[in-house]
């Protein structure tokens, strides 16, 4: 994210990170097990890796 400032006050900097800190951090289990592609993927493994043999 890109923030331009024309002027540097201590309430313009107070502003900026009021706005970054409002941000909550995502972690890997907020997206774990969204993909959904009506495929098994222990199978697809086991298919993949039987391709070579």
């Amino acid at each position: 994210m890109v923030v331009e400032v024309k002027e540097i006050t201590q309430e313009n900097v107070e502003v900026l990170l009021a706005k970054f800190k409002k941000r909550p951090k995502r972690t890997l289990a907020d997206i774990y097990g969204k993909l959904k592609r009506g495929i098994d993927g222990l199978e697809y493994q086991k298919t993949m890796r039987n391709e070579w043999n």
